[in-house]
């Protein structure tokens, strides 16, 4: 039998790192599942997880990682995440669901997609009665998200960047967009239409694509709404976020790009927020300008 951790092709960089022999891949993790943090979470957007909240499994790693990350602290190693078999993050998916979590948010899972998939298999198998989120960056392969065919209630992926040399800039990844929207294209395919419970106002399946607002990419930032309201219209909720905040690295690093170490402007998500009005999206989440700064970030074990 194959493993699919070595030589590692589970992500777009197709690193081929030998993880499961102890290298690391350009997630920066080996085949070890590592979860920094798991608890009671109430931030997501408002359809998910019902009055319980999502009982969210923030793993370390990343095989993305943006320059500007709001979990950067938990992209690289931490030495104090735990790490967990299949059998153990199934018991604490069932562990988060008694405690009160109306679903269950996978935080960036895909560079461990094999175990994290047997997981949530095992999890409802042995009685799991809640939805699944799969919350992940855009940046994917087809073929990994296969794995989690028929296990997965609700995709929640960004898409970040439309423009190559913008993703480029910020990502290293020139082909995000084209990976990306195949990757969202599976994802649908998946997860279907936007469904609710009876009472119409918590999410069952279907998807969610959020996209932050960059300071200095209006013109990116549209080209991405255009996309995918004339892709999946409401069929899906889109989330414009304007949450984001310049971390301490960039701040501290002279050489990052300048527009990167400001917070984005009221004017520019105010207008693109109309913009997304403009194309008939009627399903659609927004932010208060608030929700800029470290609030939203959870308090990672660091």
């Amino acid at each position: 039998m194959t493993d699919p951790y070595s030589p590692c092709m589970l992500c777009p960089r197709r690193c081929g790192a030998d993880r499961s022999g102890g290298r690391t891949g350009y997630c920066k993790t080996t085949s070890a599942v590592t979860v920094n943090l798991s608890m009671i979470h109430r931030g997501e957007e408002p359809v998910l997880g019902g009055k319980g909240g999502c009982g969210a499994v923030f793993f370390e790693g990343c095989s993305l990682r943006c320059i500007f990350c709001q979990n950067q602290g938990i992209t690289s190693p931490t030495g104090k995440g735990k790490v967990y078999d299949e059998n153990s993050l199934a018991d604490l998916f069932k562990k988060l669901e008694s405690d009160g979590a109306g679903a269950i948010d996978l935080v960036t899972p895909l560079h461990f997609a094999p175990t994290v998939a047997n997981a949530v298999r095992l999890a409802k198998d042995t009685g799991l009665g809640i939805p699944v989120i799969c919350n992940c960056s855009g940046y994917e392969s087809v073929n990994t998200l296969k794995l989690f065919d028929g296990l997965i209630d609700i995709y929640l992926p960004d898409l970040k960047y439309y423009s190559s040399k913008v993703s480029s800039k910020y990502a290293s990844a020139p082909d995000y967009f084209t990976t990306a929207a195949l990757a969202l294209d599976e994802m649908f395919r998946q997860a279907g239409s936007i469904k609710l419970d009876d009472a119409g106002k918590t999410m069952t399946s279907g998807m969610i694509v959020r996209h932050m607002m960059l300071p200095g990419n209006l013109f990116d930032s549209k080209h991405i709404i255009d996309y995918l309201a004339s892709r999946f219209g409401n069929d899906i909720y889109i989330s414009l976020m304007s949450q984001y905040t310049p971390m301490p690295h960039l701040l501290e690093n002279e050489n990052a790009p300048e527009e990167l170490r400001r917070t984005l402007s009221k004017d520019n998500y105010e207008r693109l927020c109309d913009h997304l009005s403009d194309l008939g999206q009627t399903n659609a989440f927004v932010q208060e300008m608030s929700s800029q700064g470290t609030l939203m970030i959870p308090d990672f074990k660091l």
